[in-house]
């Protein structure tokens, strides 16, 4: 087993907080959900024509509140996006989800893999790429539940975040849950 990931379901890979953090996620833990089936609140989801074409399809379980993803085809497919306003003084911030993987086939590059993605959002409302090395991924497969967790540091021109559940290059299916943004000092 990868020794990041047994550090990171042993918790040791980023420092705990003291609870009374604000997630800024809408929706984080998929327990609404439109008419359409579709997570409230994640935006930039492909059309179901589109994931249906791709052979991707995205079901809010209500048996627990997660989104699970299947997908048969390695094209890309937009799965949703939160874009974060981040509250002034926020030095840090900690990202965090739960994510369950079955039948998981990895892309041909590292980061092809589900989970999630994320860049800076800076004044001018353009965005700053963070890196696939330091998405929070499901790179093995583990029985049950994976807590992945990161924090990072804010640069001083970003005036947000954005997440995005990964969606390209991997073929199985991916359950995503408990999916956090937390603005630190």
């Amino acid at each position: 087993m990868n020794p990041r990931l047994i550090a990171l379901l042993l918790g040791f890979a980023a420092p705990t907080f003291a609870s009374g953090q604000v997630n800024l996620v809408k929706n984080g833990g998929f327990e609404e959900v439109y008419d359409n089936g579709m997570p409230a609140d994640w935006r930039n989801i492909s059309h179901e024509n589109h994931l249906e074409r791709v052979g991707t399809t995205l079901v809010v379980v209500p048996e627990g509140s997660f989104l699970r993803v299947t997908r048969k085809t390695a094209e890309v497919a937009n799965l949703g996006e939160q874009r974060i306003q981040l509250p002034p003084g926020t030095r840090r911030v900690r990202v965090a989800l739960r994510i369950r993987v079955n039948d998981l086939q990895p892309g041909t590059d590292f980061w092809q893999v589900p989970g999630l993605a994320y860049s800076w959002i800076l004044a001018d409302n353009s965005e700053r790429q963070i890196g696939p090395g330091n998405w929070l991924s499901a790179r093995d497969m583990v029985n049950g539940w994976i807590p992945l967790q990161t924090v990072l540091e804010r640069p001083a021109d970003a005036t947000g975040i954005k997440i995005s559940i990964q969606g390209i290059g991997w073929i199985g299916q991916a359950d995503f849950d408990h999916i956090v943004v937390e603005a630190l000092k």
